[in-house]
């Protein structure tokens, strides 16, 4: 085995496996400590730090180095440097430790970590700047109030980081400081479990993303944050996004994303809100307010062919501005009824399951294209309207004159938005009187069965007087055939008026 270290251009003695204390692998904390890896860990880095990071040209010794007097000598200098620590291998760490190499960073004005690896779960130095790039967090990790290296490129303290635990943020209720984040956090990283923002204020998005990057999050919860200015979600796959009891200054971005169940609830969004050609499989939203124009433009909700999810929720959600949902598909359903809107939003060309829609939601969007003047829109979400009206009265017992009527107009015309019901109606209408006329006029009807002769003669004049009774009909009527022929100017002007309203409902201006 070497005594050196077998790492690239390490000169520290190999202690565990031919590795220093810098470059071998990591446990937990009480076994590190008992195998001397933290003690040695400390010293090696503060051997590291002198003779290839700040390069002093002494040669002590890594034993004379790591005595202590080199923590103190030159503080004053050190505290205006910025450190590059880079492919080390970080344990877990105790502040209460002699060891403690946390006591060595925070001597400095700031820390660059490059391509390493992090098992401690968070780094708290108020008056060190910090950026971390290429770097792999194994265990969970907490976030405070960093402070950014001032001549990062991308303005972020996290770049093409990769957290393996639960990313959190949040602040206790009885913490004196408060978290607040000045810079932009993550670019680019990727996160294999749930990250959490819980209180705290962010005075810049919490991702800034490279343009074209997919990002991943099993689990994103945002509650009880102040976002002063944006926050950027664009082209993110997230099983479940949880956004509750808070308020966006700025503008919200979830352009292009893919969400498997989305909840936000007491939500003020004060600016902007953008969610276009987003993906929710499962959406729901409550008590919320957009004052600003929020945007759906292009946005899929719920799958397609499924009917087990539940209708897409807007419940009690106010909309102070104008909203966009053009060409959105509701696969699931929509519930629109219990929003409050102060302008009429934009439906146009949207897809909404039948099924699973309320009658007051085809309302609400019948009325926003009768509000601007799109009377063929309007006309299409009327017919779906009556046919939901249809559906409630068929639920209530008995029979009534109004289920008849909508009945019929269902049949005849879907609530007038068929042209193609009534027209043939009335030819199979005009074909059935023809025939009747020519089985009057050569009496085929008495030619069936004689016998009942007698009878059809004496319920036809019967019939016939009560037709010719009507004005101003009676005088129109064919005579012989008078009460037949009332019949079928009944029947072909209910039909003909069917196809007048279509026609109008489809080419009204």
């Amino acid at each position: 085995m070497s005594d050196i270290c077998i790492q690239n251009n390490c000169n520290i003695p190999a202690m565990f496996n031919g590795e220093c204390a810098l470059h071998c692998n990591k446990s937990d904390y009480q076994t590190d400590k008992m195998n001397g890896k933290l003690k040695e860990f400390y010293d090696d880095l503060e051997y590291h730090i002198r003779k290839n990071v700040l390069k002093n040209s002494s040669e002590e010794p890594k034993k004379e180095i790591a005595s202590g007097k080199y923590a103190q000598e030159n503080l004053p200098t050190k505290k205006q440097k910025i450190i590059h620590l880079r492919q080390i291998k970080f344990p877990e760490r105790d502040p209460r430790d002699e060891f403690d190499f946390f006591k060595l960073l925070k001597q400095f004005k700031g820390i660059h970590f490059d391509d390493s690896t992090i098992y401690f779960g968070s780094i708290n130095l108020p008056n060190v700047q910090l950026f971390f790039q290429d770097c792999i967090f194994l265990n969970d990790w907490s976030i405070h109030s960093f402070l950014m290296i001032e001549d990062v490129t991308e303005r972020t303290i996290f770049q093409n980081c990769v957290f393996q635990g639960a990313v959190t943020s949040a602040s206790p209720e009885s913490a004196i400081d408060k978290l607040e984040i000045e810079s932009y956090l993550f670019n680019d990283c990727t996160f294999k479990c749930q990250v959490i923002f819980h209180r705290g204020t962010y005075l810049k998005s919490i991702f800034f993303n490279s343009e074209g990057f997919i990002q991943k999050i099993c689990n994103l919860h945002i509650e009880n944050c102040e976002f002063k200015e944006r926050l950027l979600l664009n082209k993110s796959e997230i099983e479940v996004l949880k956004i509750q009891n808070m308020e966006f200054e700025g503008k919200v971005e979830l352009k292009e994303c893919d969400t498997k169940y989305t909840l936000i609830s007491n939500v003020n969004f004060k600016s902007l809100f953008d969610a276009y050609k987003t993906k929710f499989n499962q959406f729901k939203m409550n008590r919320s307010i957009f004052d600003d124009f929020s945007g759906f433009e292009k946005c899929e909700f719920g799958c397609v062919g499924s009917t087990s999810l539940e209708k897409i929720e807007f419940e009690y959600v106010t909309f102070l501005n104008f909203t966009n949902f053009r060409k959105a598909k509701f696969y699931s359903g929509l519930d629109f009824e219990h929003t409050n809107l102060k302008e009429s939003p934009n439906f146009l060309n949207a897809e909404i399951n039948y099924k699973n829609t309320n009658r007051e939601t085809f309302r609400i969007i019948k009325h926003s294209f009768d509000k601007i003047g799109n009377q063929i829109e309007a006309n299409k979400y009327f017919a779906l309207e009556m046919k939901k009206y249809k559906e409630e009265l068929k639920a209530k017992n008995g029979f009534s004159a109004e289920k008849a009527v909508l009945w019929l107009n269902e049949s005849i015309s879907n609530f007038g938005s068929s042209i193609f019901t009534p027209l043939s109606l009335m030819l199979v209408t005009a074909i059935i009187y023809y025939f009747l006329i020519l089985g009057y006029e050569n009496n085929y009807v008495y030619k069936i069965y004689e016998p009942l002769n007698e009878y059809i003669i004496s319920i036809s004049k019967n019939l016939n007087a009560l037709a010719k009774g009507i004005p101003p009909y009676g005088r129109f009527l064919k005579e012989g055939m008078e009460f037949v022929t009332l019949i079928y100017h009944i029947f072909f002007l209910t039909f003909t008026w069917h196809f007048i309203v279509a026609v109008k409902r489809c080419t009204k201006r």
